[in-house]
C-alpha cells in the first residue's frame, strides 16, 4: 500500500510515495527568493542522479510547493483527454481549494519523462502536462501519467520572458541541481539557468 504526502498535517490522496521508499535528504534551499525544504524519497540511501525517487519542495508555511514522482509505470496507457482538466482541477482543490480558485486552465501538452532504474536502464514514457495560468502571474500544472496517475504538481513557476526560460529554480529536477552544483552540463531552454 503507497504512503500518501502530508501537507499541512492532512494527507493527500492525490499524491503518493512508493511503499518502499524512504526518506534519503532534506535539505533547505531557496526558490523564488523563499526558504524552502526539498525532501527527496527513494529506495537505498545512495542518490543516483535521475534514479526512480519522488522529489517534495514545501514552502515556509508548510504548503506544498512541489511533487515529482520519478516512478511511472511505463507498461500502462495514458487516460484519455475527455477528463484530464477535470483530474488536475480536483488535484488542485484537494491540495489547496483557496489557491486553485485563482488557478484557469491553459493547455495540454505530452511530454516524455524518465528514470534509471537499479540496472542502469532509462525508462522512458509519456505523460500528459495539464498547464493553469494563476491570478498571481505564475504558471502551474498537475502532471498525469500512465494509468492516470498524478505525478507531478508544482505551483507558483516564475517565467523569464528576456531569456524565454523557467526563471524559478527546478531543486525538483536532478539534471537542474547537478549543473547547479556544477556537476552537469547548463540545460537548454525552457529549462531555468542554473
Amino acid at each position: 500500500m503507497p504512503k500518501y504526502v502530508l501537507v499541512k498535517g492532512k494527507l493527500d490522496h492525490d499524491l503518493t510515495i512508493p511503499d518502499n521508499f524512504e526518506l534519503v535528504s532534506s535539505t533547505e534551499r531557496e526558490r523564488n527568493g523563499e526558504r524552502v525544504q526539498v525532501e527527496r524519497y527513494q529506495h537505498g540511501k545512495d542518490v543516483i542522479p535521475n534514479n526512480a525517487h519522488v522529489t517534495l519542495v514545501y514552502g515556509e508555511d508548510d504548503r506544498l510547493i512541489s511533487y515529482n514522482n520519478f516512478v511511472g509505470d511505463i507498461n500502462l496507457e495514458l487516460p484519455a483527454d475527455d477528463e484530464l482538466v477535470q483530474t488536475a482541477t480536483d488535484v488542485w482543490h484537494n491540495l489547496d481549494a483557496k489557491y486553485a480558485r485563482g488557478l484557469h486552465f491553459m493547455r495540454i501538452d505530452t511530454l516524455q519523462r524518465f528514470f534509471i532504474d537499479n540496472h542502469g536502464d532509462r525508462n522512458e514514457f509519456e505523460v500528459l502536462w495539464v498547464k493553469f495560468a494563476h491570478n498571481n502571474g505564475s504558471y502551474n500544472w498537475v502532471t498525469i501519467g500512465p494509468g492516470g496517475q498524478i505525478l507531478e504538481v508544482e505551483r507558483e513557476s516564475r517565467w523569464d520572458y528576456m531569456r524565454s526560460r523557467r526563471a524559478t529554480e527546478e531543486w525538483n529536477y536532478d539534471a537542474w541541481v547537478l549543473a547547479r552544483e556544477g556537476k552537469g552540463p547548463q540545460l537548454a531552454a525552457p529549462e531555468a539557468l542554473a
